[in-house]
């Protein structure tokens, strides 16, 4: 066989691979989900600091990269990039969600954009400033069902203090106007009561991602630092808590579901090529 054809159908192979895979107990999902029966796309150079996703519509997901303010649609199937647009100048993204005709993409400081008509030629960009000037790293955004709200969550932000805890901030998407007093706080003590049959102690409770289920309609929230996903009503009732393994899980920074539930979890390259891991809903 050419060796370029040879070349091909083993990045293919190694592109798709999927199941048999063998995990410890102590690693789990959310029920319906199986972590030895993962997809795993990798991802072009362009995306290796890939930090927030959003499903669009079939075959097409979008995200971003925390180098540069470029919103990005890949191929789910193949990791391609289908087109991109800069909607801002270059600064420290770390998450998107898409409302309509409109996406809403988070800065590290609190800030977001509001891009209308994004990946078209007549785009618009708004910026809405976060209020409090301290320091603070934000990496994770939703928005709730109960009311026109998005919800921030601090990564690390100098006002906890420590990373036994992180605040959850609200945006009014009314009024396009953030509340000055905190929506609520993540605390590990609280998690842990929820979980007494787990050792929870030294984790660290610092969000980088998150998203709705379609179905369920709870709230997972994805933690690179410690590789947890963390799920929760949107009243802030905690329904799990499951560890992931780091040969799977390099730097996981992303997260998003399609209509019926497949779960996508990005990775950043960190040691190797960025991926997109892709988990079936099995309920």
């Amino acid at each position: 066989m050419h060796p370029a054809k040879f070349s091909l159908i083993f990045t293919f192979i190694l592109a798709q691979c999927t199941g048999n895979l063998e995990f410890s107990k102590n690693f789990t999902l959310p029920d319906g989900y199986e972590l030895a029966e993962v997809n795993k796309i990798f991802l072009p150079g362009t995306l290796d600091e890939i930090s927030g996703l959003a499903w669009k519509r079939p075959n097409e997901i979008w995200a971003i990269e925390d180098e540069s303010s470029i919103i990005y649609s890949i191929d789910p199937k193949s990791g391609n990039i289908k087109r991109k647009q800069k909607f801002a100048k270059n600064k420290d993204i770390e998450d998107l969600l898409l409302a309509q005709d409109t996406a809403y993409v988070l800065q590290s400081n609190g800030n977001l954009y509001q891009i209308h008509e994004p990946l078209t030629k007549g785009f618009t960009t708004q910026i809405h400033e976060f209020p409090i000037d301290q320091k603070r790293d934000f990496e994770a955004i939703v928005t709730l069902d109960t009311e026109p709200s998005l919800l921030l969550f601090c990564k690390v932000c100098n006002w906890d203090k420590t990373p036994a805890q992180a605040s959850v901030y609200r945006f009014d998407l009314v009024q396009k106007k953030f509340d000055t007093e905190i929506y609520m706080i993540l605390k590990r003590s609280d998690i842990q009561a929820a979980f007494r049959s787990m050792d929870l102690s030294e984790i660290k409770i610092q969000p980088g991602a998150a998203a709705i289920h379609p179905i369920t309609r709870e709230i997972y929230l994805l933690s690179s630092t410690d590789r947890w996903l963390l799920v929760m009503n949107q009243q802030g009732d905690f329904l799990g808590f499951h560890h992931l393994p780091p040969s799977l899980f390099k730097q996981p920074e992303g997260i998003t579901f399609a209509p019926d539930g497949t779960l996508y979890i990005s990775n950043e390259a960190r040691d190797g090529r960025a991926n997109l891991l892709i988990f079936t809903y099995q309920p």
